[in-house]
């Protein structure tokens, strides 16, 4: 076991000397929790939640369910333990409410991509087409488009784009978004054909995404019927029979903390396993740190012309 942590430790620390190295930054651990959970509620489509209001209705959440443990278990360090767990529950709930809105605006891109391709080869240009996506596009991008649309009235589209692409924070998206900016600063010919190609490429590779997020939700359904029943089982014999549960009233609370917890580390390694790696936003950065230089804009500028 010792060799075991000496290794572990060995490792974090030659990733804590690697990160500070190429990326120091000021370390400020409550800004960066902060900017996390706005991150969160902001992909869930929770832009008008304050921060504030979250965590007070989180702390809401830790309390009854923790009292409300209390009442049904009677076990005071089992009513913490489910008192953190309500605490975590809304952060949770609203990660997978964004992880299914990131899916359902991924698999609406390509449909965005293809009318968009569409109307600009029925001769209308870009701000024209992407009005009509505003109102007749995919639902799960219509109120995206919208508020391009009239953020381009205030900022500008190439403005407008670069915030919508913050909020989406999709990888195919910035693609799509780099071209439209090319495009729109260059100009070019063959616009419809790059999002023709990348219509294609885009719907093949999230038809193949759809089929294994559907297989996996069958493993996360069974994973949680698995660790719902013993907590199911043990709150219906401490009602039934609470005699033949007393020997958990004392210290053998302990055991009932590691199957806990045994509970919850198997949950959290299913979720883990059946978790689809995420693409990299390779053009995260073109926006405003790098820009549009001569020297790289010109050759994809070319491609469009």
């Amino acid at each position: 076991m010792t060799p075991l942590l000496l290794s572990i430790s060995l490792g974090v620390a030659v990733y804590l000397l690697y990160e500070g190295l190429t990326n120091p930054q000021p370390w400020n651990p409550a800004a960066r929790t902060r900017a996390t959970v706005r991150h969160y509620l902001d992909r869930a489509g929770l832009r008008d939640v304050g921060l504030g209001q979250f965590l007070l209705f989180s702390a809401a959440s830790g309390l009854l369910t923790g009292a409300a443990a209390q009442v049904l278990l009677g076990w005071g360090v089992i009513s913490g333990l489910i008192a953190v767990g309500g605490l975590l529950a809304p952060l949770a709930y609203y990660g997978h409410r964004r992880a299914e809105r990131q899916a359902a605006i991924q698999m609406a891109i390509p449909d965005a991509i293809a009318q968009l391709r569409d109307a600009i080869r029925t001769g209308l240009s870009v701000q024209e087409a992407v009005r009509g996506l505003a109102e007749t596009g995919p639902e799960a991008l219509r109120a995206e488009f919208a508020g391009l649309v009239r953020e381009t009235q205030a900022f500008g589209f190439e403005e407008a784009l670069l915030r919508m692409q913050d909020r989406l924070a999709d990888p195919v998206f910035d693609v799509v978004a780099a071209t439209l900016r090319l495009n729109e600063k260059y100009g070019g010919r063959k616009l419809s054909q790059v999002l023709d190609r990348l219509a294609h490429a885009t719907r093949a590779e999230h038809s193949t995404q759809e089929e294994v997020r559907t297989y996996n939700k069958r493993n996360v359904l069974a994973a949680r019927v698995v660790a719902a029943v013993p907590i199911g089982l043990l709150v219906l014999l401490r009602h039934v029979n609470p005699a033949f549960l007393a020997v958990y009233d004392g210290p053998g609370q302990v055991i009932l903390v590691g199957a806990f917890a045994s509970i919850c580390v198997g949950y959290v390694g299913v979720l883990l396993i059946t978790r689809l790696p995420g693409e990299t936003r390779v053009l995260r950065e073109d926006l405003r740190s790098a820009g549009l230089q001569p020297g790289n804009s010109a050759g994809v500028a070319g491609r469009l012309s």
